[in-house]
């Protein structure tokens, strides 16, 4: 298998988790609307919102790590 490929499928499941993360993250915000103050949140917005912001935080966590993944990869073949 070619080192490329190799590398690829070391960090492409970050990638993809972080992907349906943020698939995630869009729904949850898409149930909270942003004209509502924080004094006018029901527990219905505070849940999606709470989860639209651990969404989102996987997302990146999840592809950042990806990405680390993939150069410790690439500079531990040389």
């Amino acid at each position: 298998m070619a080192n490329d490929v190799e590398i690829w499928m070391l960090f492409a499941p970050f990638w993809l988790l972080g992907i349906f993360a943020a698939l995630g993250s869009l729904w949850h915000f898409g149930h909270f609307n942003r004209r509502i103050h924080e004094r006018e949140m029901t527990d219905h917005h505070r849940h999606h919102f709470k989860r639209a912001q651990i969404a989102m935080m996987a997302c990146v966590g999840l592809l950042v790590l990806g990405l680390v993944v993939g150069v410790v990869a690439t500079l531990s073949r040389g």
